[in-house]
């Protein structure tokens, strides 16, 4: 496949010296007022500084779909999925709903204009999106190009053959409108699914942690925001602050009702087990084959951060963990200014943002220690991502041309959906300070992907969670499990490989 990016840097610098030449015969002749010659310069100097714009110009210069039909599949009844994809007329309002809805709106109908295509949208259940994608691979009907659905499905489908491998395109993956964490989860080699400017129910189902700034005052808590900055925000240190702030209503009986150092749904395991750096399966573009992840040091901070974790669930009534479907429990402690520390998924900043009266800030999930080199998450295995049908690849496809799209659409949301939801939205509108935009940015920096949360029949999806809301049996499960590791692999990647 040629090289397509010398070729836009061409046409690009073309269109740059044509029209710096025209500002200067402009100049020369008089023709142009020292304002309009001064807004020339403004204009240019703001593209040279733009990548974003640039790499918007360079690709219109070379993508043409020829006018025909471009489509996308997408599940419509998981919440969130239909608004990063589909919009109405332009709303108008200043809603979350109306600013991201006139976001995707203005990128769909640049994306048919700048493509020369036909944006064609094909909403199904979560239940049928998979036997839709097995028709299209099978019959090859090139009803559409791409397919939005959760990332455990995806990866199904990835072992499965129905989908094309992105790194057979030549598109530069290592611009920020796409996920490194998403490129770096490749099967043999090869990568099927990309999160990047065109999601937002992957930022929405990302873990993070919130905290109550009127009880932080209150119990005399350091600035949050600082010892994160520090590299000081550890496990064992959340431990210490929130061990005995707890009290009682009076009625003898620890629920909802009382008070809390932290609340938080029964997911938090595994939110403590990726926030310190932890993952069962590594795979990643250099690899051969996906390999277990936990090495015996690794193994000795799982157990650390396991005896932590049961400690904060379960000594000194410090923690209030919401059964799984009552996860409104533990928000609700936490909008009523019970509770100093709340994790959740972001989506929740939305929610608290317009119930709760007490400020509130966001911060990362806690480190294992300092020496750990970043603050990082996990999304949940809900959250959206896009692939290839393998169809695409068909007799006579013409793949230079769907790479040009397929960056169009990249490139046109991170000029226009990207900042709607995440610098508009999630990080100024749901939050309430400078500086819990800036520990997002961090969140969002370095989430983890893992195969055992995408594949639960490895078997290690739950097991650590499990062993600290209940008993303890991570250290016998997890050897058990471990045994069958390779076995298990190959029953997954057997048709794939």
């Amino acid at each position: 496949m040629k090289n397509k990016t010398a070729q836009r840097i061409c046409l690009l610098l073309t269109a740059l010296m044509i029209l710096t030449s025209f500002v200067a015969c402009g100049n020369q002749e008089g023709n142009a007022s020292g304002d309009e010659s001064a807004r020339q310069t403004a204009a240019g100097n703001q593209a040279e500084t733009d990548p974003v714009q640039n790499a918007l110009d360079a690709v219109r210069a070379t993508v043409d779909w020829g006018g025909r039909d471009f489509g996308i599949l997408y599940i419509n009844d998981i919440s969130g999925y239909t608004e990063e994809v589909e919009a109405q007329a332009a709303a108008g309002d200043n809603t979350s709903s109306g600013v991201i809805n006139d976001a995707v709106y203005e990128r769909n109908a640049l994306f048919e204009e700048y493509g020369k295509l036909h944006f064609v949208l094909i909403p199904v259940s979560n239940a049928s999106i998979a036997n839709k994608l097995l028709s299209e691979v099978q019959a090859t009907t090139g009803d559409f190009q791409l397919v939005t659905q959760t990332t455990s499905g995806t990866a199904n489908a990835a072992t499965s053959n129905y989908l094309y491998n992105y790194l057979d395109l030549d598109i530069d993956y290592d611009q920020e409108w796409w996920d490194e964490g998403t490129l770096d989860f490749a099967l043999y080699g090869r990568v099927f699914f990309m999160n990047g400017s065109f999601n937002i129910v992957d930022d929405d189902v990302t873990f993070v942690m919130m905290f109550n700034k009127k009880l932080q005052s209150e119990y005399r808590v350091e600035n949050p925001y600082e010892t994160v900055k520090n590299n000081e925000w550890t496990l064992d240190k959340f431990n210490s602050i929130i061990s005995g702030l707890s009290n009682d209503n009076g009625d003898g009986v620890w629920d909802e009702h009382d008070t809390y150092g932290f609340s938080t749904p029964s997911s938090i395991g595994n939110t403590f087990f990726y926030g310190a750096g932890l993952q069962y399966v590594r795979n990643s573009r250099s690899m051969e084959a996906p390999e277990l992840a936990l090495t015996a040091s690794d193994m000795d901070i799982a157990l650390n951060v396991l005896n932590l974790a049961r400690q904060i669930v379960h000594e000194n009534n410090s923690s209030y963990i919401a059964a799984p479907g009552s996860e409104s429990k533990s928000c609700g402690i936490f909008v009523e200014g019970r509770s100093l520390y709340y994790v959740e998924a972001a989506s929740y900043l939305r929610s608290l943002n317009k119930n709760m009266d007490s400020e509130y800030g966001v911060i990362p999930i806690p480190k294992y220690s300092v020496s750990q080199e970043h603050y990082t998450t996990w999304s949940h295995s809900i959250g959206s991502t896009l692939s290839i049908p393998a169809s695409v690849a068909s007799k006579d496809a013409d793949m230079d041309a769907f790479a040009d799209v397929l960056e169009l659409y990249a490139v046109l949301s991170q000029k226009l959906v990207r900042p709607a939801y995440y610098e508009i939205m999630l990080t100024t509108r749901n939050v309430r300070d400078a500086e819990s935009s800036e520990m997002l940015d961090i969140i969002f920096r370095h989430r983890i992907y893992d195969m055992a949360m995408y594949f639960e029949t490895l078997g290690f999806s739950g097991i650590f969670s499990d062993s600290i809301t209940g008993a303890n049996q991570f250290t016998s499960k997890y050897t058990s499990i471990s045994k069958n590791f390779d076995k298990r692999m190959n029953n997954i990647l057997k048709g794939f490989k």
